[in-house]
């Protein structure tokens, strides 16, 4: 006969177990989470980056830069490398264990990974004609390096630490603005580099504002939605219309306007963008009704992504 006693630790080793099981499988999601980030950073660098003779900014920019005009040219990874160990030491000092080593193993991958690809005859694409492909191409692989990167809880390195440094330090600072200014710095010594060529320069913006858009967008995911707010004298109506036609909630707030010093019904609804043509036909019905739509960078919960 089972006593309750023995119930109860057969329930608690299950539940161990289970913990155990999601703990194996987050360890399983970073390693390849790191791996993936170190593999399509490697890949932009190498094949797209340096063949075509711009410095996108920061760190990559200035390896890439160095690969270019040093005797020999040596791999851009060697100096990826060289110059982000300083900054995952302060990192570790300053950010914290899991940050720097998330980081740290990332970017040795990704070094590692571009000697390797010279070793082996990694294909390069140079590109003669139309060289914005390749910055376009740079952009969207790196952009989404730095992603996973940041999803996982660490970063791509350079100009990203120092960031994180900074804003730990002050939060109220502007670190967009600071990363912008630092990496447009390298991007500006392109064009001595590169023989005072406004080309390679422009290139380099390009492949920031695609790195920039990308990572952005899978942070955000594909969760995206549009918010109305709508102040409307039919609120019965008009909220049973959006329940049976757009399958989506509403809330009902009393809203007074200054004035006129009416008191009127205000709805709240968020909807995906798909269903933004069926929303305005059905405010078609109440012509005395005022709308105004505002961007939700991502929505979670009931009907949405949990």
């Amino acid at each position: 006969m089972v006593t309750k006693k023995q119930m109860k630790a057969a329930k608690e080793e299950r539940e161990l177990a289970s913990s155990e099981r999601m703990t194996a499988k987050r360890w399983l999601i970073l390693i390849f989470g790191i791996i993936l980030a170190g593999v399509v950073r490697a890949i932009g660098i190498y094949s797209f980056i340096v063949p075509n003779n711009f410095a996108p900014g920061g760190v990559t920019g200035i390896a890439s830069m160095l690969e270019n005009k040093l005797p020999g040219n040596p791999n851009a990874g060697y100096f990826l490398l060289a110059i982000n160990i300083p900054l995952i030491i302060v990192a570790f000092i300053f950010i914290g264990k899991k940050f720097a080593i998330i980081s740290g193993i990332s970017i040795l991958l990704s070094s590692a990974l571009m000697v390797l690809f010279e070793k082996v005859g990694f294909p390069t694409f140079p590109f003669e004609a139309d060289k914005i492909l390749p910055a376009i191409a740079g952009g969207i692989i790196g952009g989404a390096g730095i992603a996973i990167m940041l999803k996982l809880g660490g970063s791509s390195g350079g100009t990203d630490v120092i960031a994180t440094i900074i804003q730990k330090k002050y939060s109220a600072t502007n670190v967009t603005w600071f990363i912008f200014m630092l990496d447009s710095s390298v991007v500006v010594v392109s064009f001595f580099v590169y023989g005072n060529d406004i080309v390679p320069v422009l290139l380099s913006f390009v492949e920031m504002f695609a790195s920039s858009k990308v990572a952005e967008t899978i942070l955000q995911g594909f969760k995206s939605a549009l918010k109305f707010e709508i102040i409307t004298n039919h609120p019965e109506e008009l909220s049973q219309e959006i329940f049976s036609k757009l399958k989506r909630g509403v809330t009902m707030i009393t809203a007074k306007g200054m004035y006129t010093g009416e008191e009127r019904a205000m709805l709240i609804c968020v909807l995906r963008k798909r269903q933004l043509s069926q929303f305005r036909e059905v405010l078609k019905k109440y012509p005395d009704t005022f709308a105004y739509i505002s961007g939700t960078s991502e929505v979670v919960g009931r009907g949405f992504n949990s």
